[in-house]
Formats: structure tokens, sequence, C-alpha cells
């Protein structure tokens, strides 16, 4: 069954990252070693010992009264994602800082919320915990 991403919640050191409206999660990336030799018609490669280091955006209605989401400001991270089955959700954990704290736009002809993007860069791998 699918998992909506409705119920989703972020945290920044246990603490809620406030009303989240969207976020993209890092999936993983394996650098490539390219092992081709002279003789070789293809080139070839191999999965590097090193994983990329991931970014994480997230999208947040913005509340001046509560942001701390600051550039630079560093921490552990959860993405827990709502129940499909189970008693406990599952959840992805990382280490990683706020790269870039985004800008907040609107405009007077908009009834929408004031929003901010938030990109995390990733400093841990992600410790993926499945719902049980």
């Amino acid at each position: 069954m699918a998992i909506v991403a409705n119920q989703t919640t972020i945290t920044l050191d246990a603490s809620s990252v406030g009303c989240v409206r969207s976020f993209s999660v890092p999936a993983g990336t394996v650098k490539e070693v390219d092992i081709t030799c002279l003789t070789d018609t293809i080139e070839t490669y191999q999965a590097s010992t090193l994983q990329e280091a991931q970014e994480f955006t997230f999208t947040v209605i913005l509340d001046p009264s509560t942001s701390a989401l600051e550039a630079g400001t560093a921490g552990a991270w959860v993405i827990t994602f709502p129940l499909d089955s189970g008693t406990t959700s599952a959840n992805w954990a990382f280490s990683g800082f706020i790269r870039d704290a985004g800008s907040v736009d609107g405009d007077a002809s908009s009834d929408s919320p004031l929003e901010q993007t938030i990109t995390v860069r990733l400093t841990s791998v992600v410790t993926k915990t499945p719902e049980s």
C-alpha cells in the first residue's frame, strides 16, 4: 500500500521544524570510480567506498516568532513517516547542517502564506528504520 506524505514530520535535535509543506528526501548516491583499461572496448566503472554527501530540502510556512532555521545550524535530523499498517512509524535519521536557509517570498496579490525553503547538507549516512 502507498504511504501518503500527509502527517510526515521533520525534527532537528528532537524539535519540530514547524509546519512542513513539502520535502525531498535524500536517496543516497555512491561515487563511481573509472577502472577502464587501455585494452577495454567500453568504459568500466565500479562503486566507490565513499557515498556522496546528499542534500535534503524542505519547505515550511514562515513563523518568525519560532524560526530557528538559520544557515550554519547543525544537528540530528529525523524524518518520520506516517503509519501504513504497523504500530511504530518508519523514520530516516541523519546528521547535517543548514547550507541554505532560503529566501522568503510573497506578493501583494497572493493569499498564500509566506514560505521558506531550507537546504540541509548531510554529514552522515541516512539510517533508515522501517515501520514495525
